[in-house]
């Protein structure tokens, strides 16, 4: 697996959080994975969540909130194309970023954002060699019950998909 790589919830995942998800491989190596689920919008908007925690958020455009995953999920992260970035961005290709710091939300607010990006709460994360088990079907896991993948095709292919058919897009 390589960063960037999706992870297509098989049709009977165990875990019901993960029921038509998609996630984008963030990171992956023998210390474990870490990823973002890009298709589950929360039905909040980032004014919401700011304006819930008490924090400035004036001038901040109506952008969605997405379900990252189920860790940390009080942290919101982009995940966005590469033609943007601040003093926290992490840089995963050369075509894709990530940053999670209160510096994006005064940028927001500034209307400097980039081309394509996705704001979620939380992630997804995976144990040394996890990840690699459930997608070949080892240990506990099923075969029948392991993670799809498949290569991304970049963030305008991504992120121009109807949230509500990409897992369907990418599984057939």
């Amino acid at each position: 697996m390589n960063p960037t790589d999706l992870l297509i919830a098989p049709p009977n995942i165990p875990d019901p959080r993960f029921r038509d998800a998609v996630l984008m491989l963030t990171h992956h190596d023998d210390r474990g994975a870490h990823g973002l689920c890009v298709n589950k919008p929360l039905g909040h908007t980032l004014d919401d969540v700011l304006q819930h925690a008490n924090l400035e958020h004036h001038g901040l455009p109506p952008v969605p909130i997405y379900w990252g995953g189920p860790v940390n999920n009080t942290s919101i992260w982009m995940l966005h194309s590469s033609d943007w970035v601040c003093s926290q961005t992490v840089m995963i290709t050369s075509a894709w970023a990530m940053t999670s710091s209160e510096e994006m939300f005064h940028c927001l607010a500034a209307n400097d954002m980039p081309r394509y990006f996705r704001l979620l709460m939380g992630y997804a994360a995976w144990a040394p060699d996890q990840l690699d088990q459930e997608i070949e079907g080892q240990g506990v896991w099923r075969q029948e019950q392991s993670w799809l993948t498949a290569q991304n095709l970049g963030p305008e292919w991504l992120f121009e998909q109807p949230v509500d058919e990409l897992w369907s897009n990418v599984i057939t």
